[in-house]
């Protein structure tokens, strides 16, 4: 299965890394998204926080949808709904897969995992899919 395995940070937004974000890798309408606690956002409890770890949500998301479907100019999104079950902490990573390809939307839902491999969130978008740069 090919990768597209983002190492290369330059290939990820300011914001994306502002957060955290270290790794990325996407292929075949799945994406996993790894991000380092200690450069990231932090609520005065010292857990992850929850407006970084929505932005990983739908980051991860729309580029699971993205590594299936190549051939847009970009997605906007649609919906989020974010579970938080548990308090996050340690380095994080999220876990993202296409549910449904549809001509117009596309939906996903992810799982992150706290350091310790506790589940912590459970997510679920739905993308618009965009063909062309409108002017």
């Amino acid at each position: 299965m090919p990768v597209q395995d983002l190492k290369n940070m330059s290939l990820v937004s300011d914001f994306a890394r502002m957060i955290g974000v270290d790794r990325v890798e996407a292929a075949e309408g799945r994406c996993s998204v790894w991000l380092d606690s200690k450069k990231g956002a932090h609520n005065p409890k010292g857990d992850v926080h929850g407006g970084a770890l929505a932005a990983l949500c739908d980051m991860a998301m729309a580029r699971a949808v993205r590594s299936a479907n190549l051939e847009l100019w970009g997605l906007s999104t649609v919906s989020l709904a974010i579970n938080y079950l548990e308090p996050v902490g340690g380095d994080v990573t999220a876990h993202a897969r296409m549910t449904k390809n549809g001509g117009t939307l596309a939906f996903a839902e992810v799982e992150i995992l706290s350091g310790d491999g506790a589940r912590s969130i459970h997510a679920t978008g739905v993308f618009r899919k965009i063909r062309e740069k409108r002017a």
